[in-house]
């Protein structure tokens, strides 16, 4: 027998209300403490929210001796002789933050750094995926500024940013930006020419040394994803470190990129894997 819809409206009243979901939670806090959440600086743009910072500088090194870079060494340190006919004013210089290494559904790009020169000055957007919902439109935008650059530049980007973004894109029906774009990731040329002369090939290491570039109190890359996690979940978290983390991360590109341009002897040839 159908239950009234008296007896269905008592049933209701003694079943407890189901808890709030994780968004739910989020802007009732936002509502209560907004300054507790968010980092500060960031902007609401096409729905998502984003940092922009712009500098001439990273360590002692002008951003801007990139657009000096020598194309044609870059484009045989790099192995691709695309390169020896693209301005580095008009590479997109790419780092991500993910929750981790591995691909699929369950690992979100959360952080996606990109920059670029303008007019000389070199400029770092950051978008931020606030909540999981955001992320098709972060992917969207992310797609469009990959496809409107000459090409893009990273480090390891080629084993692991790309293939993170690519797989998050084509689960929301995103067509990839990168086939057929060159890539310049820097950890390849720059590992057979000092591997050895280092203690490791690492951004930080090379950084230093070749750059003369030293982090004060960096926020390790391995924490991104509990500051992440911490901030969904209301509680007190470091997304600041991680944006400045990610910030450098991206000024590094640029800065080795410089340094990879000059005309140097180069200690080893070695064949990439």
């Amino acid at each position: 027998m159908s239950e009234s819809l008296r007896q269905k409206l008592a049933r209701l009243r003694r079943e407890p209300a189901a808890a709030p979901s994780v968004r739910e939670q989020l802007l009732r806090r936002a509502a209560r403490e907004p300054a507790a959440l968010l980092p500060e600086r960031l902007v609401r743009e096409d729905a998502v929210l984003a940092r922009r910072t712009s500098g001439e500088r990273h360590g002692g090194q002008l951003l801007s001796d990139a657009l000096l870079a020598d194309r044609l060494v870059l484009a045989r340190e790099a192995r691709d002789e695309r390169l020896a006919a693209l301005d580095p004013a008009d590479a997109l210089y790419l780092d991500t933050e993910t929750t981790g290494l591995s691909g699929g559904s369950g690992t979100y790009v959360w952080m996606v750094g990109l920059g670029r020169f303008d007019a000389g000055l070199f400029e770092v957007w950051q978008g931020f995926l606030s909540e999981p919902a955001e992320e098709r439109v972060l992917l969207e935008l992310v797609a469009r500024r990959i496809a409107a650059a000459a090409y893009v530049v990273s480090f390891f980007g080629k084993s692991f940013d790309r293939h993170r973004l690519e797989d998050k894109m084509r689960l929301h029906g995103i067509a990839p930006p990168f086939a057929g774009k060159p890539h310049l990731d820097l950890y390849w040329p720059l590992r057979r020419r000092y591997r050895g002369h280092f203690a490791d090939c690492r951004l930080r290491t090379l950084e230093r040394e070749l750059c003369g570039v030293e982090r004060e109190d960096d926020l390790p890359g391995s924490f991104a994803p509990a500051a992440w996690f911490d901030f969904l979940h209301g509680r007190p978290h470091r997304l600041e470190g991680v944006f400045q983390h990610n910030l450098d991360d991206v000024k590094s590109l640029a800065t080795l990129l410089a340094h990879l341009g000059r005309e140097v002897p180069s200690p080893t040839e070695e064949s990439t894997p």
